[in-house]
């Protein structure tokens, strides 16, 4: 089974990218700065917290709630005082229609075969929040990512899983009537 090989599941969902040309460092930079932690201090504190094996598991999902909400917070704090985060503009804006574990499927052919792109993709896992991606094009309408934040790769997976998991149900539903 060659790497492109997956099952793909409906995805509409929205991605900003750009060829990444001369643009690399600046482009990683945001990748990196775009990592679970760096600008977020209670996640910074959570995950020294887990280092030191200070959260016990029965406790993980009310610690990652109240930490959501924290964050919450500080958006709602951060708009008014009319702070925004800055993100590197990137060229183009447009829909997925399927995703794969590694592949992304573009609604319209809009991407140039073997180019090398750095992307922004909006997509709902908890918590929210955008994920860089790296990923070269195979054709005018399909990519295989190239590079992830291993956090990001989980929970990329785990929609994937989620949404192959409401096919199935879906389909099931289907057949019943």
């Amino acid at each position: 089974m060659n790497d492109l090989a997956t099952r793909l599941v409906k995805a509409p969902l929205k991605i900003e990218f750009s060829k990444i040309d001369n643009n690399y460092d600046t482009f990683k930079m945001e990748f990196d700065l775009l990592s679970q932690n760096n600008d977020d201090p209670i996640g910074l504190w959570l995950k020294n917290i887990r280092a030191r094996g200070k959260v016990v598991d029965e406790n993980e999902p009310l610690l990652q709630l109240l930490v959501e909400l924290h964050r919450k917070i500080d958006i709602l704090n951060a708009r008014l005082s009319n702070e925004t985060k800055e993100y590197i503009k990137l060229d183009s804006s447009h829909n997925l229609d399927s995703v794969g574990h590694n592949i992304l499927v573009f609604r319209d052919d809009c991407l140039d075969i073997g180019e090398h792109y750095y992307s922004r993709l909006d997509i709902a896992v908890f918590p929210i929040r955008k994920m860089p991606i790296f990923f070269e094009s195979f054709t005018k309408n399909q990519a295989k990512i190239i590079l992830m934040h291993s956090r990001d790769i989980i929970d990329f997976d785990g929609y994937i899983a989620s949404k192959e998991r409401a096919n199935i149900r879906e389909e099931k539903l289907k057949n019943k009537n």
